[in-house]
């Protein structure tokens, strides 16, 4: 998109920053700054990976960089090998007969897709209390003994869509330590929360709680979800994800921008002021690895029977 398009685009559209204009880190940007100042709805800066680009065109070369490293970098992970799966764990305490524990392993080969705690709880063979329990204990992190949440505002922080992937539940922020609390219902998903604590700068410590406490939670959420979101679900090449990019941050006028791969999505929150916004795109490349994965789970699962999942 040529400058006096873009410029056309965003007709009436003002973007203000604070400070001193920077060095721009974009190298060889100062016949484009030029070209910039000359235009009466630029006048600053936007900040991208800890460095400030004077003209739109700066931001979205290094934004495109960051989107193909965002790409690049995207892997699905082995699942976690815990010392003791779920089912051996409650066995050995007791909560299960081997005849339970077998047949809830039957019944979780038919759909591979819903863990074993969710057929225990279904067939009747122990609580959903029991299950979350021993999820807790076998994740080595607290059970949340739930409590309307102090700071009802932090749901607010997470993409909705990213709670509905991972199954997670944005607890409590502590602005004082810069801590967030998130819980989940399924297993701990670390690749979550290395995300969080890249893109809002803060650790995480993370729980458990039941799955029906997680559905209804997540239904209460996805009633409030926020109209700042914007989800991509087709695929886009790096650059034309940073023209969005770049696009929603002059209409916003966004004075930050954060790029963070999460899964299958790679997550862009572009901050301006005490406002935010929060744009999503998808990356089919993870889908179809998962798929592959599934297809190689499903397959050893054929191949040993009798094998004890978690």
């Amino acid at each position: 998109m040529s400058a006096m398009n873009l410029g056309a685009w965003f007709s009436g559209a003002r973007v203000h920053w604070a400070g001193a204009r920077p060095h721009c880190a974009e190298l060889g940007c100062n016949v484009r700054r030029r070209m910039w100042r000359g235009l009466s709805w630029w006048h600053g800066r936007i900040r991208l990976r800890g460095s400030s680009y004077c003209a739109p065109q700066c931001f979205e070369n290094a934004a495109r960089q960051c989107f193909s490293a965002a790409c690049a970098a995207v892997a699905v992970g082995s699942p976690v090998q815990h010392r003791i799966p779920l089912g051996l764990l409650m066995l050995s305490r007791g909560q299960l007969s081997n005849w339970q524990l077998h047949a809830a392993l039957a019944a979780q080969r038919s759909n591979r897709h819903r863990p074993l705690g969710d057929w225990l709880h279904e067939l009747g063979f122990a609580t959903e209390d029991q299950v979350t329990a021993a999820l807790g204990i076998q994740w080595a992190c607290p059970v949340l003994a739930w409590r309307e949440p102090r700071d009802s505002a932090c749901a607010s922080l997470l993409p909705y869509r990213l709670l509905e992937r991972f199954r997670m539940l944005p607890v409590q922020f502590v602005a004082a330590s810069k801590t967030f609390f998130v819980a989940f219902c399924d297993g701990i998903d670390y690749t979550a929360l290395y995300a969080i604590e890249q893109m809002l700068d803060c650790r995480t410590e993370a729980c458990v709680i039941s799955r029906s406490r997680m559905d209804r939670e997540l239904e209460r959420i996805g009633r409030q979800a926020r109209n700042g979101d914007r989800l991509f679900e087709s695929w886009r090449d790096p650059a034309a994800m940073a023209r969005i990019t770049c696009g929603y941050a002059l209409k916003l006028g966004a004075d930050e921008v954060h790029i963070v791969g999460c899964g299958e999505y790679i997550w862009v929150r572009l901050d301006a002021g005490r406002d935010f916004a929060t744009l999503l795109f998808r990356h089919p490349q993870v889908m179809s690895l998962r798929k592959d994965a599934e297809l190689a789970d499903q397959s050893s699962a054929r191949l040993l029977p009798d094998k004890v999942a978690s």
